[in-house]
């Protein structure tokens, strides 16, 4: 397959780090053409686990078989290439959200952009594209709903589409409040869990959590422009406190204005039909799925009008 003194460049995956005594040691990679490989590197180099990385290689004899000696490596996050390609790689090395990122991002700062309120489109905005990179690649949960790459984003940008039809029937609602409280309530989820790659939850997020994170990180961010004072910010916090409703669920209070309790529906109704249909394409028409956690359990009926 490889050849001994030929160079070969290409992305992979990295699957496992071997120890050696020699000057270089070996780790098994999934490239991007879904082969298993050996790549050795030298000793004092470092690479993590389940990261995607650019090898630049050139094959090697060792011990009578063929190596691939690293010349260069970079992780993917320093590469320059476009965004489809990045999209791509990741779908292939990881379980992802069935989405379009550039076509959710578009969709999101279309909404932030029409924000009417200064102040929530203020403090909405610089969250946001503080947090954009690591927004569009965390998942919203470790096993219980978008428990993949990019589920926060595919789950916050489902829910503003709910919100949508929302606002068209109950037009007292206040839009801004609906779509900056959708975009904030889960943001701080990038801070409760280590990496976005297979997830576990840090110290903090254990002991402080997304929603407590989030409603600190609106109140910095309020100081920092100014608008520590004001009702708007106020009523985003509840917003973020309260979107669990319950207390052994993670939220303080209960939503005491009309807009923090639709996006408590919302957020349900998103959380529990998408792992619903998920679930639904696992089985045939006629059969009945497995239990599901996030509905009590109960296993649901795939119809033929499915």
């Amino acid at each position: 397959m490889f050849e001994a003194g030929k160079k070969y460049d290409f992305f992979a995956k990295i699957l496992q780090l071997n120890d050696s005594t020699y000057d270089t040691y070996p780790v098994t990679v999934l490239t991007e053409n879904n082969e298993n490989v050996i790549v050795r590197l030298k000793q004092n180099d470092t690479l993590s686990l389940n990261k995607i990385y650019f090898f630049k290689t050139e094959g090697v004899i060792f011990k009578e078989k063929i190596h691939l000696e690293a010349l260069d490596y970079k992780k993917l996050s320093e590469i320059d290439i476009t965004d489809e390609k990045r999209e791509k790689l990741m779908k292939f090395f990881y379980n992802h959200a069935p989405i379009n990122t550039s076509e959710i991002v578009k969709d999101i700062e279309s909404i932030l952009s029409n924000l009417k309120n200064p102040v929530i489109k203020a403090v909405t905005e610089k969250i946001y594209f503080d947090n954009k990179e690591d927004f569009y690649l965390y998942p919203a949960a470790t096993k219980f709903h978008h428990a993949y790459i990019s589920g926060l984003a595919y789950h916050t940008h489902s829910m503003l589409k709910l919100a949508k039809g929302f606002l068209e029937v109950y037009d007292w609602l206040s839009a801004d409040l609906m779509y900056a409280g959708i975009i904030l309530h889960d943001i701080c989820k990038i801070h409760e869990f280590d990496s976005f790659e297979g997830s576990n939850y840090t110290i903090k997020g254990k002991l402080i959590g997304h929603i407590s994170m989030g409603v600190s990180l609106l109140d910095e961010v309020a100081k920092d422009l100014n608008y520590s004072d004001s009702e708007e910010v106020m009523l985003l916090q509840h917003i973020l406190l309260s979107h669990h409703y319950y207390g052994n669920f993670g939220s303080p209070k209960k939503p005491n204005i009309a807009e923090a309790l639709m996006i408590h529906f919302i957020d349900n109704i998103d959380s529990k039909a998408c792992v619903l249909g998920e679930e639904l394409e696992l089985v045939e028409n006629g059969d009945l799925t497995g239990p599901i956690g996030v509905l009590e359990r109960e296993r649901y009926y795939k119809h033929k009008l499915s």
